[in-house]
């Protein structure tokens, strides 16, 4: 038999290639196309659904909690999807026997929350911002007809609502307590007359303050660790409000600031023992709270407040916090109208301006020449541009020894009595800006000046009234006098009819403190008094139908003072 041919390696290698075009060409692989393959079309727009997220969702049982305890139905006031330091809220109206109930919930992603409910003049009623997510106020009569709620995220995001309940009074205990509702009835500000010691603890207090002082609030309210307690006041234009906070024994260290509407801190207390005080000066009427919160504990704290006229600010024995409001004016127009004002006041023209800028933390000093005229002396008026506030300003001679010194908020009046050169320092302590510096004469003129020009100085400076510090009505008398805690300087005026006798007495020395009273010589009651480091002030009226004897007083509380006094007699 003839054997089989096999075919070579290489021969089957072309067999193998030639079956592989075969079938590519018969099963269309390598094909050339025709054209490109068409592209999906875009997805559509995504469908909105317009909606909110379910407020009531978030609100957990205390809707539910708040009825079941006797509330009425929840309302919802607000809702926001809020972020870290987010606020949101609206108005509520409140019937006048009624309670509101109001709290904020959140979803699990938000960690605090703070709730606060505001007057129409924005003055916290109640707040509730403790570290929790929780937050819950109960506000009971007596209230504003309307209060505006508000939730603030404290930490956290997500979505946040804010509900209130109307709640009977008689309810209010039970629903607060079930809520843990910060407030509510039995909160508020109450009586403080039976508490035990006040006037011992207010009067010497008072006494060092210097001046006289009308007493017109005295409360109790209940303060709390977790939250502020808000008790409202106003200061009058030129006035001062000083207030003294005393805790119970359930409560720790107290934190009392004083803010204005917009909840700017303007003072803070004194620290020092368990008593807080807080001396409110202001040159514009102000709304202000004092916000009362313990370190510790929850219990009770009086708060008294008394008023006195603004001008026991200029030398009080403690210094005053001073609430400030920036200059409004250019310096052009500020200084132009200080002029024009003095002019009608009939001072004659400044013998000296300079101009200058003032910055925070930083001194400026004025070279100036104080004319030698005696027996008088010069008046010195720092003016303030906008928006320089709060300017402190002091008068030294070539020696270095004190010549004058004052403080304001939009200008600062002093009267140098020393004569020679002399160098200005002045310094802003609320807001930078420009200034001018006038320097006239001084109208009101005394050889008793010569000798003590600082207490000079000081008295004319107690003497002039009003914004534009002139010293206004008659002059009755001027005199000198050594004073010590050991003798008095005593003597009797008359007062005209339908008039006012201002007495006022600056001194210096190396003794400390002046008292000055007025009383009526036929009775013997007091009619005015005024206690200060180095400069006092006090007044006397008759009726319009007759005269008025008075009898007048002056001594040092300590050492040995040399003293300049001044009278004058203005309209009743």
């Amino acid at each position: 038999m003839k054997a089989r041919h096999r075919p070579s390696h290489a021969g089957a290698k072309v067999v193998a290639w030639a079956m592989l075009v075969l079938c590519t060409a018969s099963c269309g692989v390598g094909r050339a196309r025709p054209g490109p393959v068409g592209v999906k079309a875009p997805p559509a727009a995504p469908k909105v659904i317009v909606g909110d997220l379910d407020a009531l969702a978030v609100l957990g049982d205390a809707p539910m909690k708040a009825v079941r305890a006797g509330a009425g139905q929840a309302s919802v006031v607000a809702s926001s999807v809020a972020v870290d330091g987010e606020r949101f809220g609206a108005f509520v109206e409140i019937p006048t026997d009624t309670c509101l109930l109001a709290y904020a919930r959140g979803a699990s992603s938000v960690d605090d929350l703070d709730v606060a409910a505001f007057g129409e003049d924005g003055t916290p009623v109640v707040v509730d911002e403790g570290p929790d997510a929780h937050p819950t106020v109960l506000l009971c009569p007596p209230h504003p007809d309307r209060i505006y709620l508000a939730a603030h995220v404290s930490s956290g995001e997500g979505l946040v609502t804010l509900a209130a309940h109307a709640v009977p009074r008689e309810r209010a205990g039970d629903v607060g307590r079930l809520l843990g509702a910060r407030g509510g009835d039995g909160d508020g500000p109450r009586p403080a007359d039976a508490w035990p010691g006040i006037d011992d603890q207010v009067r010497p207090h008072r006494s060092a303050l210097g001046g006289k002082w009308e007493e017109f609030r005295k409360v109790a309210v209940t303060v709390d660790p977790r939250a502020p307690t808000y008790v409202n006041f106003s200061v009058d234009a030129d006035q001062c409000v000083d207030a003294v906070v005393i805790p119970d024994d359930d409560v720790g260290q107290l934190e009392v600031n004083a803010t204005d509407g917009e909840g700017r801190i303007l003072a803070r207390a004194r620290e020092g023992g368990r008593t807080r005080t807080i001396t409110l000066c202001s040159p514009m009427n102000v709304s202000a709270s004092l916000a009362i919160r313990p370190h510790a504990g929850r219990g009770l704290a009086a708060i008294v407040l008394a008023r006195a006229r603004g001008e026991v600010a200029r030398d009080m024995a403690e210094r005053g916090e001073v609430a400030w409001t920036a200059a409004t004016l250019p310096l052009d127009a500020a200084r132009a109208k200080r002029n024009q004002e003095l002019t009608r006041a009939g001072y004659g023209a400044p013998r000296f301006t300079t101009n200058g800028q003032l910055a925070i933390g930083r001194r400026v000093s004025v070279p100036l020449e104080i004319a030698k005229a005696a027996p008088g002396c010069e008046r010195i008026d720092i003016v303030a541009g906008a928006p320089l506030a709060v300017i402190n300003a002091s008068v030294w001679d070539e020696t270095g020894a004190l010549v004058a010194s004052g403080q304001g908020v939009d200008a600062v009046t002093m009267f140098a009595c020393a004569h020679g050169k002399a160098r200005l320092d002045l310094d802003a302590e609320g807001r930078p800006g420009p200034f001018s510096v006038l320097v006239r004469g001084e109208k009101w003129q005394n050889s008793a000046f010569a000798p003590h020009p600082l207490a000079a100085a000081r008295m004319l400076a107690r003497a002039a009234e009003g914004p534009r510090m002139v010293h206004e009505g008659a002059l009755v008398s001027t005199r000198a006098v050594t004073l010590d805690a050991a003798h008095l300087s005593a003597w009797d005026e008359t007062v005209a009819a339908g008039r006012c006798l201002r007495v006022a007495a600056g001194a210096e020395g190396d003794g400390s403190g002046l008292m000055l009273r007025i009383f009526d010589a036929a009775s013997s009651e007091e009619i005015d008094r005024s206690h200060a480091a180095t400069a006092v002030s006090a007044r006397a009226c008759a009726l319009a139908t007759g005269a008025r004897a008075v009898r007048i007083e002056l001594r040092a509380t300590g050492g040995k003072l040399f003293g300049v006094v001044g009278e004058r007699l203005t309209p009743n």
